[in-house]
């Protein structure tokens, strides 16, 4: 079966490139992903597919597509995220996007591609599958506030799927490769607030005002004693400080300054730790300048954790495809995906395929202008995404 899977994606490698130079051309945004919509159920019905499911959260974007509906057994779901980033493209590709204002610098025209070409493959061979297989094609990745998956879940796109897996490409693995972990793979991502309420006044008068600017300003540092002098040193976690705003010139204390950042953690234990911690510190610290806290912190997306089982045997599998030493166990990245909300609610696994290429030039990291992705491996992708989905159905995954 692996042979088979492995010589049909050879044989579409450039039908699958050219997909995804399309997609790279006419990048869009999250929610108004309209075209590449249109274009993935047209692909789709081409291949013969009957079962579709179009547009999420009221809107016309993303596609849920069942292969052999009613068949008995078990159903593995194989999922593609399709949004672009909202940053103008700086590569001089022949498929650069031809949207100055959206640009596919994470890789996820790729993923679409690769989904597609699975697609057709296991159309090819569904009265060969042991099972059914769901596609998820969803919007909406890149705005975890308006997340593509949360209102796929919403709308059953889970209902009646045993487990399900993901493949996302990643630069900073060489092309060829495959990188894996059992357990937590991608931190949670959460965003705070806090307002400071301070008396204004003149910035020559200091003692007849109380300054919010001072307060924000230690709390920068105090924040910071989280991680490094109250957690476990051995529990992973981010705190960061993204945007202090106050004042409107020189020589005036300001009344009120506005804090915001993002907290990343691997454990959801740690996860609510730290933010009974930092209203602490906040509130302590303001009480002690004399000013007024308006602490708030809310919970985006929770980490991304493969179930150890799955990954284990996903690992085992991939070997057969890349090679003994192409498959590497990596260590967990503090970045995010709403991947993890499919994976909260069932077993499964995301993996990371390496793309990063320095003799094509193609080093850049994601979410960088002249981000681009390697062809060669698209193939590869596709050959994971099917070799996952016939596992998991014959119940080897």
């Amino acid at each position: 079966m692996l042979e088979r899977i492995r010589a049909r994606a050879r044989e579409l490698a450039p039908e699958i490139a050219s997909w995804r130079h399309h997609f790279h051309a006419h990048p869009e945004l999250s929610f108004e992903e309209t075209e590449t919509t249109r274009r993935v159920v047209e692909l789709l019905r081409s291949f013969g597919y009957e079962n579709l499911r179009i547009g999420t959260a009221g809107l016309p974007t993303g596609v849920v597509a069942d292969l052999n509906p009613d068949k008995p057994g078990r159903c593995h779901a194989l999922r593609a995220d399709m949004d672009a980033l909202p940053m103008t493209e700086e590569g001089t590709c022949p498929y650069r996007s031809t949207n100055p204002k959206a640009m596919h610098a994470c890789g996820h025209d790729a993923h679409v591609a690769m989904l597609l070409g699975a697609a057709r493959i296991l159309k090819e061979m569904e009265e060969d599958l042991p099972g059914r297989v769901r596609l998820l094609f969803q919007p909406s990745e890149e705005s975890p506030h308006r997340s593509g998956a949360r209102a796929m879940i919403a709308e059953n796109a889970l209902a009646g799927v045993d487990t399900i897996s993901g493949v996302h490409v990643w630069s900073p693995l060489e092309s060829g490769t495959l990188g894996y972990r059992t357990g937590p793979l991608m931190a949670s991502a959460d965003q705070w607030e806090c307002t400071i309420e301070g008396k204004g006044g003149h910035g020559a008068l200091p003692h007849q005002a109380v300054d919010p600017v001072v307060a924000a300003s230690l709390l920068v540092n105090a924040l910071q004693t989280i991680v490094s002098r109250e957690l476990n040193p051995l529990d992973t976690a981010v705190l960061t400080v993204g945007k202090i705003e106050a004042g409107t010139t020189f020589n005036i204390i300001p009344d009120r300054a506005e804090m915001m950042g993002t907290v990343r953690t691997l454990d959801q234990g740690v996860r609510k730790d730290i933010q009974v911690r930092m209203r602490r510190i906040v509130e302590g610290l303001c009480e002690t300048m004399r000013c007024k806290a308006d602490f708030r912190y809310k919970e985006v997306l929770p980490p991304t954790v493969n179930a150890p089982g799955l990954a284990a045997k996903a690992a085992t599998l991939a070997k057969t495809l890349f090679g003994e030493d192409n498959v590497l166990e990596i260590p967990p990245v503090m970045a995010s995906e709403d991947m993890s909300l499919y994976l909260e609610k069932i077993p499964g696994v995301f993996l990371f395929l390496g793309t990063g290429n320095a003799a094509k030039g193609l080093t850049q990291a994601h979410h960088h202008p002249r981000f681009d992705v390697d062809d060669d491996v698209l193939p590869l992708g596709v050959s994971l995404h099917c070799l996952l989905a016939w596992a998991s159905l014959a119940g080897a995954l």
